[in-house]
């Protein structure tokens, strides 16, 4: 006989089931991909994207029909306080689905020209997958499903940093999951820590407080960034940065457009989570503690991945180490919330229309000139205006310059900060509102090298025309058209600037 406290759970199970109906098309849809891979595979190049499109369509609707359900502020615990759907998930939800639609257009090279079928397949199969733990990731409600996950993420994100089957992409593959390996290991033994003091890893515990409070302060601290391990990870965090540049240089372009983006975003959505629910527990001064060890990671991230930055020519590698600089950006404003929620909010959305742009951008460059070293790209601009043109207004919204919607988010991203600044009078947040702005100063020097290299010497090569009309330029041109249409839509009466 059942014990008299399980059927609650039962109950409360099999009602939160209905609520979880995105990312269960989610996994209907790998199934199908699946199964369709076995029975159909000469015929993948009719029925592959079109099943793909159409499951996370219909996800990306259902999710978004769900929060037209909830009330403003409305949180749902589901699964017994497992996951939890709020406004916050749903935000980071529907833009990781944003994101994820058009990745689906880009199969790396080698499952278009692979004699093997099952090429686009996994491909396909890995993107949303990775997807389906992002989303998991940002609603998780609880340190057990914080670390399923992120392990759903790693291992999806490793299998397809290896999927250019090449020597370099192996050992970037193997890199990745090693590092994955090591910071789940440290994860795990903070949560054991953290079970065996508590008694609990939910983060709404309603003696979690008392708990918590009642411990050493330097216990507390460690035992929270050995738990935050994995996440930082995931977020290319210094000192958990070393693994970024040879991975994003290894993998195919289209891949780390995805690496680089949904599962950072769903890294951000949690720790944000985290800074909002599990760090009151600590009690106003471990909490101020707390955030003061972010800042100082979110300083490090800036300073680290503008100098690395600065001495770099392959393409590959400058995004690699800006990508750590905009993760310090992002953490800047998780730290100085609530202040900054609007900016945060907004530029995490023009954080992932830039990378995939400036990840497109860079695979179109090395499909015509079979490099990402910037002296192999001199005078292309002037041979293929509107690809340079394209090129330059996705690197001027990463500096955060006008008139690109990168502007606007780092404005209110800054003005966010120094809020923050002035309401703490806490020297450390000055000193990240210094760090953030010198950032973009810097930045300007190597994310303007491209649209330099591009413009300003002739070519020095025979004329490039591509062959065919490929789908990544058409995106970058869109996702370009995107970051001006958003900065002049900004300027208008009512809005934010406006």
């Amino acid at each position: 006989m059942l014990h008299r406290p399980v059927f609650p759970s039962v109950l409360d199970n099999l009602a939160s089931l209905p609520l979880l109906l995105p990312e269960g098309l989610l996994a209907s849809t790998l199934v199908v991909v699946l199964g369709l891979a076995m029975l159909l595979p000469r015929y993948q190049r009719y029925w592959l994207r079109p099943v793909a499109f159409v499951g996370l369509g219909l996800a990306g609707y259902s999710k978004y029909w769900l929060s037209s359900q909830l009330g403003r502020g409305t949180a749902l615990p589901l699964f017994n306080q497992l996951l939890v759907l709020d406004p916050l998930a749903v935000f980071f939800c529907l833009l990781l689905f944003s994101l994820t639609w058009p990745l689906l257009l880009l199969v790396p090279p080698q499952a278009q020209h692979d004699a093997d079928p099952a090429a686009g397949p996994v491909y396909a199969v890995l993107v949303l997958g990775a997807l389906m733990g992002s989303c998991l990731l940002v609603m998780a409600f609880h340190w057990l499903t914080i670390y399923l996950g992120l392990s759903l993420v790693s291992l999806a994100s490793a299998l397809l940093i290896g999927s250019y089957t090449t020597p370099l992409s192996t050992a970037a593959s193997l890199k990745y999951l090693l590092y994955s390996m090591a910071t789940t290991a440290v994860m795990l033994w903070g949560m054991g820590y953290l079970y065996g003091l508590t008694g609990t890893l939910a983060l709404a515990h309603p003696d979690l407080p008392l708990r918590l409070q009642a411990l050493p302060g330097a216990v507390v601290l460690t035992m929270l960034l050995l738990c935050l391990s994995s996440i930082l990870f995931v977020l290319a965090a210094a000192p958990y940065h070393g693994w970024v540049p040879d991975v994003y240089q290894a993998a195919p372009a289209t891949v780390v457009a995805y690496v680089a983006t949904v599962p950072k975003l769903a890294a951000a959505g949690v720790l944000l989570r985290l800074c909002q629910q599990f760090l009151p527990h600590l009690g106003p001064i471990l909490q101020a503690q707390a955030q003061q060890g972010l800042a100082i990671l979110a300083l490090l991230s800036l300073i680290v991945g503008n100098a690395a930055a600065l001495l770099q020519n392959n393409l590959q590698r400058l995004l690699a180490y800006g990508s750590i600089a905009q993760g310090g950006l992002l953490m800047a404003g998780i730290v100085a919330m609530p202040s900054s929620q609007a900016g945060l909010l907004y530029y995490s959305v023009l954080y992932g229309v830039m990378s995939v742009a400036a990840w497109l951008g860079i695979q179109v460059l090395q499909h015509l000139t079979g490099s990402v070293r910037l002296q192999d790209c001199v005078g292309l601009g002037r041979q293929l205006p509107v690809l340079g043109t394209g090129i330059t207004v996705v690197m001027l919204a990463l500096v955060g310059l006008p008139p690109t919607a990168g502007f606007t988010g780092k404005f209110l991203l800054f003005t966010g900060l120094w809020e923050h600044a002035q309401r703490t009078s806490s020297p450390l947040g000055m000193a990240l509102l210094v760090a953030s702005l010198l950032s973009t100063v810097l930045s300007l020097y190597y994310y303007l090298k491209p649209p330099y290299v591009l413009f300003s010497k002739p070519p020095q090569r025979a004329p490039i025309r591509p062959r065919t009309v490929q789908a990544a330029p058409v995106l970058m041109g869109l996702l370009a058209i995107l970051l001006l249409v958003a900065f002049f839509s900004s300027l208008l009466p009512g809005t934010w600037l406006g």
